[in-house]
């Protein structure tokens, strides 16, 4: 058959090498011998060369059988495989065939439903992932909206907080001595209720802090005093005003308060 061919070809490749190791050791020692006799060096080097050649002519040979070898061997492999299963095959019954055939499928088809499922939670995967992200871009844009004039607003404050000193300053008395004094006061508290409705307009308002329990969230806490009109812990004096921005606290109100009276 081709696999005895196959060994064939190979122990007599595995021979023309040992006939080839064989044959070169007589050639070189009649080169050695004449190079002693005559110290013809010219003579002795195209006698190396020539030895030279056939051995890669003999090589090359050589090459080729192999190659060739495992050529065959490989298409015999191939050709043992199919026959083999068709073999297998045929000592099926029809019955069995049909069988193996529709578990072939079973099996198919579950790798399918698999496969869908798991694309299926992949893409439920991505479509909460796209709305978690348009649900923060969106709390982002709105936020902006709404903040982005805190630093300016922040600014205005200490303009309303001018403008209520410079108010405060004057006092009641004075005003109806002199009128130059009456119209600047008039005029400033004008200007102190514009920017007092502009902030109202845009949603900034004063923190509620007199007689109100103290929140650390909203009142910053200067200094304490004793007031027994009071429950301890109340707001009972306002050093600075607080100020909201929407639900947003962009400067706490600066208060002093109350604790109980010493025994």
């Amino acid at each position: 058959s081709k696999m005895s061919y196959i060994r064939r070809t190979a122990r007599a490749a595995s021979g023309i090498f040992s006939s080839a190791r064989a044959l070169s050791v007589p050639i070189r020692t009649q080169a050695r011998s004449m190079l002693h006799s005559s110290q013809d060096k010219a003579e002795f080097a195209r006698c190396l060369f020539s030895i030279g050649q056939q051995r890669r002519s003999f090589q090359h040979r050589c090459s080729v059988r192999r190659a060739e070898a495992q050529e065959q061997v490989k298409e015999s492999n191939a050709k043992e495989e199919p026959e083999a299963k068709a073999e297998e095959e045929k000592e099926l019954s029809p019955m069995e065939a049909l069988e193996k055939k529709v578990e072939e499928l079973e099996k198919t088809i579950e790798d399918y439903k698999e496969g869908e499922k798991e694309s299926q939670d992949q893409y439920t995967r991505v479509l909460a992932e796209m709305e978690n992200v348009r649900q923060r871009a969106k709390r982002d844009v709105d936020n902006a909206k709404k903040f982005g004039m805190q630093g300016f607003a922040k600014s205005l404050l200490d303009v309303a907080d001018n403008l209520q000193r410079a108010t405060d300053a004057v006092p009641e008395e004075k005003l109806g001595e002199d009128e130059s004094l009456k119209a600047l006061h008039e005029g400033v508290v004008m200007t102190e209720k514009t920017l007092h409705s502009i902030f109202e307009k845009h949603n900034i308002t004063k923190i509620a802090a007199e007689n109100q329990p103290f929140d650390p969230n909203l009142h910053e806490g200067l200094y304490e005093f004793e007031c027994s009109e009071r429950e301890p812990g109340t707001v009972g004096q306002v050093v600075q005003e607080g100020w909201k921005l929407h639900e947003r606290v962009i400067r706490p109100a600066r208060v002093g308060t109350t604790k109980a009276p010493a025994s």
